[in-house]
């Protein structure tokens, strides 16, 4: 999908600007953030706990709405003006993903009207970083104006039948794990966005690389939160979107993984963000980046390996538009339903219509190629 690279203003910024007055800079970054709305009452209540509990916790401020926006701008008000919704349907099993096709959304970038033209109903947004004081959610980048807030973009999808899901983490910020350290404010913060958005699951674009200190606080908080999500009869899915090379995924998001089931997260499925380029070997490094993480995918979730690929996600990113053509999507599909790959998605540059409408498809189990036998090293040719 197409990342749009956020703004990275410096001093001040102009006066047509300035009309947030909780608008930020971040040093580490240089990404503008904005904060997510204050959750109504009781947000932060779990089973057994009365509204408001959890001490030290203070909810961040509502926004004022934007005068020359047609919709309130607050997150908040995405999920109360959205005209009864429909009842949530049962979750999907960890071994039965929903979508074949996962859209991204850069939450400060433009509208993805294609993606819905395509056929595309999943989408994950972000994403939502660690503010000041590094327990408040706030969205990465600048924020959007008028019709391409980010109620309006989430109004307009739930509308059409989609569901949106937040990604924590990303490159443009910490993840509230790593800068969080009160383990009760870090899991209201969590809780603050689930209540806030009202998502079937949320995603997770932050690995081990922070230590197994902030591990450890994310997989407890996750954990908790799906225990109250079961409890109110609305089961919380969890994926995470991690790097991935020719030699598969990073140790220590390996190690992340399984500390992160051993809490008792249960995991959906794991995202590759695998990068390709132009040229005969692109859909070859995917499928050797695929075919390493696999196995360690099994393991890290303690499945066997003919369901692991049932868990995995794979995400392309491109650095080009011409990176994945129609007749590389082709491929690229037909991969998915041979092996019964979990979802696809794309990443950076954004592709042709055709290469969205072909991967958002409904696979045909049993279809398309065959996995190819290839290996680390071995020489770049088309085995799709």
């Amino acid at each position: 999908m197409d990342t749009a690279r956020h703004s990275r203003e410096t001093g001040r910024p102009p006066r047509s600007l300035v009309f947030l007055a909780s608008t930020a800079l971040v040093a580490s970054t240089g990404a503008a953030l904005w904060a997510l709305p204050a959750a109504p009452p009781g947000w932060n209540a779990g089973p057994g706990m009365m509204p408001g509990a959890t001490p030290g916790v203070t909810a961040t401020p509502t926004r004022e709405r934007t005068p020359a926006s047609p919709v309130p701008e607050t997150l908040v008000a995405a999920r109360q003006t959205v005209a009864s919704p429909a009842p949530p349907s049962a979750a999907p099993t960890a071994d039965e993903p929903a979508a074949p096709y996962r859209g991204f959304l850069d939450a400060s970038g433009e509208p993805r009207p294609e993606l819905l033209r395509a056929g595309v109903r999943s989408f994950t947004i972000g994403h939502i970083v660690a503010g000041p004081g590094g327990c408040a959610p706030h969205w990465a980048g600048a924020r959007p104006r008028g019709g391409g807030s980010v109620t309006a973009r989430i109004e307009r999808l739930r509308a059409d039948g989609g569901e949106v899901w937040p990604t924590f983490g990303g490159p443009y910020g910490q993840e509230l794990a790593v800068t969080c350290e009160n383990p009760a404010r870090l899991l209201s913060a969590y809780r603050h966005v689930v209540t806030a958005l009202d998502p079937p699951g949320i995603d997770f674009e932050a690995g081990g690389s922070a230590g197994p200190a902030a591990v450890s606080r994310r997989a407890a908080a996750v954990a908790r939160l799906q225990r109250e999500a079961r409890a109110r009869g609305r089961p919380l899915r969890i994926t995470f979107t991690l790097p991935a090379s020719r030699h598969g995924l990073e140790p220590a998001d390996q190690s992340m993984l399984r500390a992160a089931r051993e809490e008792g997260v249960e995991i959906e499925s794991v995202g590759l963000l695998v990068p390709v380029a132009s040229g005969v070997s692109n859909l070859h490094d995917l499928a050797v980046a695929a075919r390493a993480a696999h196995l360690q995918i099994a393991v890290a979730l303690d499945v066997p390996p003919d369901r692991a690929w049932r868990r995995m996600g794979l995400a392309p990113v491109l650095s080009g538009a011409g990176d994945l053509g129609p007749g590389e999507a082709g491929r690229l599909a037909a991969y998915r339903a041979r092996n019964g790959l979990g979802w696809l998605s794309l990443r950076g540059a954004r592709p042709a219509d055709d290469v969205l409408r072909i991967l958002a498809r409904p696979p045909v189990p049993g279809a398309g190629a065959a996995l190819p036998e290839v290996t680390p090293g071995a020489s770049p040719v088309r085995p799709w």
